[in-house]
């Protein structure tokens, strides 16, 4: 499975200024009040581009939303979230809220 690299700073909370940043083989996007939502998915229409068998064309989207970073799915697979505690969530056709380093 892919993995994509998620972390946010504790800084950027005490400033108000929240963002998270998400990079996968060499892509990187940030998610912040200028871009408040992303697209992830194996098209290349998508912000973060993931090919693979298991990627929907438009998998998953994140966004930010009074001041809590979401993860939507929107793929027939579903989306597993490795938080850094090693802790694996599963997300399918749901959203989770994404917090911290995941």
């Amino acid at each position: 499975m892919p993995e994509i690299a998620i972390s946010s700073r504790e800084r950027e909370k005490a400033s108000k200024s929240q963002r998270l940043r998400l990079r996968y083989q060499g892509q990187e996007v940030l998610v912040n009040e200028t871009r408040a939502n992303i697209t992830i998915g194996r098209a290349e229409e998508n912000d973060l581009v993931v090919k693979g068998n298991l990627i929907s064309r438009l998998h998953a989207r994140v966004e930010i939303n009074r001041n809590k970073f979401m993860l939507i799915d929107q793929s027939t697979n579903g989306t597993f979230v490795l938080g850094k505690d090693g802790e694996e969530a599963f997300v399918r056709r749901d959203s989770m809220q994404i917090r911290g380093e995941a």
